[in-house]
């Protein structure tokens, strides 16, 4: 086998949506920062996204976390999906740090005082809960986390109008109240509410500016909480509750009133699977307005330790993505 390329990888799974933990085959990047060191992987090393996520070897759903240097927290770590790049990733966040401790490499001391992360999005704290020094739960406290603008309405073909709040949690978010689309809210279809999501985030994002949203969050109500679809593209959804989702809807609800600090809210994915979460406390943003600090609480399983392989004479070295 002639080798050109290897990448030491682990994969997990945060109630069902995939991480793959990039250990090494990383090739050193420049910058002060993570966000520098992401951008510089962008333009330079952009064919490696589709290597490790496209197919064969991934597929469109994937999402990668890359672990870097940090001049400002305890470590860095930037998130790669399959077709865009992510400022912040709960999931991925919860993913990576599971990934840690299946392979006895969490951090000195993180059992104490968990550890602090540099995002592109910013600073995020994260960590554990433990039984019998086993990790049983991630906790992650996000970047701050602000609703952006309340009532938004917006015509939408085939759905007429629909109204939405836009909040941020590290990227941002429509979030959408799932009793106006007529459609069952169930895994089976799916990809109806894809086609729903993707013809509102257009709509939206034709009329709103500056202001682009990057997912529509669709919600509907359960005990204590509410259950949460993510639409991240054309053909892609997030298969767990979202962490900068869930982070944008305890920003939505705090800033109406319905979400007290400290008060627990349930976010389940499509699947019932939860995450639990809460305002940890308030804050400001980075342009000034008021913002929250929310903490979410997941945990992620491990499916696959691999070594990636590309052959030298791979016909498909980046990799293909069907649309």
């Amino acid at each position: 086998m002639r080798t050109s390329r290897l990448f030491s990888v682990i994969d997990s799974h945060t109630t069902g949506h995939p991480t793959r933990t990039v250990i090494s085959g990383i090739p050193p990047l420049r910058g002060q920062s993570v966000l520098t060191q992401r951008d510089d992987f962008r333009a330079v090393h952009d064919g490696l996204r589709g290597l490790l996520l496209h197919e064969p070897r991934g597929h469109a759903a994937m999402v990668a976390a890359v672990p870097v240097p940090s001049r400002e927290a305890d470590q860095g770590l930037f998130f790669i999906s399959s077709y865009v790049y992510l400022d912040m990733c709960g999931h991925a966040t919860i993913g990576y740090i599971a990934s840690l401790a299946a392979t006895g490499a969490l951090p000195q001391g993180f059992e104490q005082n968990g550890v602090s992360i540099e995002t592109p999005a910013g600073i995020i704290h994260v960590a554990g809960a433990f039984e019998a020094r086993q990790l049983t739960s991630v906790v992650l406290r996000n970047v701050p986390s602000y609703l952006a603008c309340a009532d938004v309405a917006v015509e939408v073909e085939d759905l007429g109008t629909v109204t939405c709040d836009i909040a941020y949690g590290g990227i941002m978010y429509a979030l959408v109240d799932a009793s106006q689309v007529d459609i069952p809210f169930d895994i089976d279809h799916a990809s109806r509410w894809c086609h729903a999501g993707m013809a509102i985030k257009e709509a939206l994002n034709a009329v709103s500016g500056h202001l682009q949203v990057g997912s529509v969050l669709f919600h509907r109500a359960i005990k204590g909480g509410a259950r949460h679809l993510v639409i991240l593209a054309g053909n892609k959804f997030d298969r767990s509750p979202c962490g900068t989702g869930t982070s944008a809807r305890l920003a939505q609800l705090h800033a109406r009133g319905e979400l007290t600090i400290g008060a627990p809210y349930r976010a389940e994915n499509i699947l019932g699977v939860p995450f639990t979460a809460k305002v940890a406390e308030v804050a400001q943003g980075k342009d000034g307005q008021s913002a929250v600090i929310p903490e979410v609480r997941g945990m992620a399983h491990i499916s696959a330790f691999s070594t990636l392989v590309l052959e030298a004479d791979d016909p498909l070295p980046a990799g293909f993505l069907p649309s």
